[in-house]
């Protein structure tokens, strides 16, 4: 009933934007109305059955083919013709999705792995939480230390100096 809606509605007035939601998947489609519905994205993979990952995925890939500031923002592009008023939802929001991607700044870098990136002890998006191995771990653990002790030296180095300007 709602893609009959849509269907009928980019059939009428034909827009750049409107183009583009005609390129959406059905399930991108179905997450962008239940993020308009005001829900997290646990709730969504929970009446789609699929996971969290997966719904925040394809909202994310959504929000780039819309080329939306964010989630909602995308939601409201596609389904705010149908419904003028988003529903209201007094819960925070959870965006679940990454506001810019390193491989949309350089093209050929999408095809080749970025495995330096790999190595650093950030999240990145799609990364399993707690996935350093325990060799890199410990090495970062000492990579930190080193760089507090580095500081630290720096700093008694520096109080020295002054202390003996001051005498």
């Amino acid at each position: 009933m709602v893609m009959q809606q849509i269907s009928s509605q980019l059939s009428a007035n034909p827009d750049p934007t409107e183009v583009v939601v005609e390129r959406l998947s059905p399930r991108q489609r179905d997450c962008l109305r239940l993020v308009f519905e005001r829900r997290t994205s646990k709730e969504i993979a929970a009446e789609l059955g699929i996971s969290v990952g997966t719904v925040d995925s394809y909202i994310a890939e959504a929000v780039t083919l819309l080329g939306a500031k964010n989630r909602r923002r995308a939601a409201e592009m596609v389904f705010a013709a149908l419904q003028p008023t988003a529903p209201g939802k007094l819960e925070a929001e959870t965006s679940g999705v990454v506001a810019s991607d390193l491989t949309a700044e350089r093209p050929e870098a999408g095809t080749q792995s970025s495995t330096w990136l790999k190595l650093l002890p950030i999240r990145t998006a799609g990364a399993k939480p707690h996935d350093l191995k325990p060799i890199r771990r410990l090495f970062w653990i000492l990579q930190i230390a080193f760089g507090i002790a580095v500081s630290f030296g720096m700093l008694v180095v520096g109080l020295d100096v002054i202390a003996r300007l001051l005498r």
